[in-house]
């Protein structure tokens, strides 16, 4: 009886993702309560389980389960199922953890309001409404890429916190989709998003022999296409990394053409000139474009046109 009490147990743990050592931990702690329960004593025995032949030894003499009544052995299952439980919230809090600032695939599985539940498989995960792509819709079982920022233990199973707008979400996605940042030939220096409408990423080359933008972009564009098309059709600037603050200023400007930067140090603040026509498209719809490249280079931008005229207010 005691190797298929054990073997059994062995399973639920196996299907449960716990490993051996654990379960027979768990099984030990099982058969301590329920010894305790037939017999009494103040204190739970120390029982000890041969890994190998599976006989079960209570204060060092072997031990026959069915010696136990039927309430003491439903105490060993409920204790140990408690503990198996137990250990496999740790295991996934502990997988989870250190997968944080990972893209995880899941499927979408319930919705709760707003927020969006994915299933991981082992877990579920939150994809609260502030961190959802602004009218993006998801349909349930649709499989979906997210970015995980964050693991909290609670009472329960660990809440697996998720994101499609978190900025280094484009990150991650253009390492997936540009060998040579897995390769250590470039680097993201910074992204600046407006999930759903644009992103840009400052791109360093770390060859000289590398372009940054054009690697980033791809033949025909097929690498930034993969990446806007997994952000709902979200605009990625790749901004080149320059050490001269206008040139950088210039760069993250794009697609305007940039006149003239004057840039004052002390106070992080530019005056940038572009052509009278292109005043609206060097602002951006809802003042994106001039805003997201004031956040990716750490200076407030002053957009005007060459008579000084400046752009209307949005």
């Amino acid at each position: 009886m005691n190797i298929d009490f054990l073997e059994a147990l062995e399973e639920m743990a196996r299907e449960r993702g716990i490993d051996r050592e654990a379960a027979y931990e768990a099984m030990e702690k099982g058969i301590a309560a329920a010894y305790q329960a037939e017999y009494g004593g103040e204190e739970p025995p120390e029982v000890h389980i041969d890994r190998r032949s599976g006989e079960i030894y209570v204060n060092g003499k072997p031990f026959d389960l069915a010696s136990l009544g039927r309430i003491a052995t439903r105490k060993a299952e409920n204790v140990f199922r408690q503990e198996i439980l137990r250990r496999r919230r740790e295991v996934l809090y502990e997988m989870y953890s250190a997968r944080i600032g990972e893209i995880i695939n899941g499927s979408v599985h319930r919705f709760e309001g707003r927020n969006v539940w994915l299933n991981l498989g082992e877990a579920e995960a939150l994809l609260p409404e502030s961190e959802r792509i602004p009218g993006e819709r998801y349909i349930t079982g649709r499989r979906l890429r997210a970015y995980l920022y964050q693991v909290e233990k609670t009472q329960g199973d660990p809440r697996i916190y998720v994101s499609r707008a978190h900025p280094q979400f484009v990150a991650k996605l253009l390492e997936l989709e540009v060998p040579e940042i897995e390769q250590g030939l470039l680097e993201v220096v910074r992204v600046a998003r407006a999930p759903g409408v644009r992103a840009k990423v400052l791109m360093r080359a770390l060859d000289p022999r590398i372009d940054p933008v054009g690697t980033c972009v791809g033949a025909g564009g097929v690498r930034i296409r993969a990446v806007s098309r997994e952000l709902a059709g979200e605009k990625v600037d790749i901004v080149r990394w320059s050490e001269d603050p206008s040139e950088l200023i210039k760069a993250s400007l794009a697609p305007a053409t940039v006149l003239d930067v004057q840039v004052e140090e002390d106070t992080k603040r530019a005056l940038v000139t572009v052509p009278k026509a292109e005043l609206s498209l060097a602002i951006g719809r809802d003042g994106h474009n001039v805003a997201l490249a004031a956040k990716l280079t750490g200076y407030d931008i002053e957009v005007r046109s060459p008579s000084g005229e400046e752009p209307p207010a949005s």
